[in-house]
């Protein structure tokens, strides 16, 4: 019963207060006009894309520690990838680039760090 608490709760933490994290990260790393060219980018999207890529990446990245096959987190980099590439390239815009890579890694170590505190309380 305390196992399946500690994971509910993990993945809570993991999905959802993930956002917050790195929310409260890019807001100290992006400058004010940084924040210009990436809310223009983000304009362009639906109204809670990027929100609901982020619970779904941390949600898999999750999921794939706790299960132990940790080879399919590269999916979920992969696929992210794959939809962000066009977008990049014909940016024509570093400042995108960059920004799309380091929400990306904010994400992915705040799910990995969280699966891992998981797992040591359910062991």
């Amino acid at each position: 019963m305390l196992n399946t608490v500690i994971l509910l709760i993990g993945y809570a933490v993991s999905v959802f207060l993930g956002g917050i994290f790195v929310d409260w990260s890019l807001k100290h790393i992006l400058g004010e006009e940084d924040r210009e060219v990436i809310d223009g980018f983000e304009r362009r999207g639906l109204e809670h894309g990027p929100r609901i890529i982020g619970w779904l990446e941390r949600f898999l990245v999750t999921t794939f520690v706790l299960a132990g096959n940790h080879a399919s987190v590269g999916l979920v980099l992969a696929s992210k990838a794959f939809i962000r590439y066009p977008e990049i390239k014909d940016s024509r815009n570093q400042k995108i680039a960059e920004y799309v890579f380091i929400e990306t890694m904010l994400s992915l170590t705040w799910a990995l760090l969280v699966s891992v505190l998981v797992l040591n309380f359910t062991a």
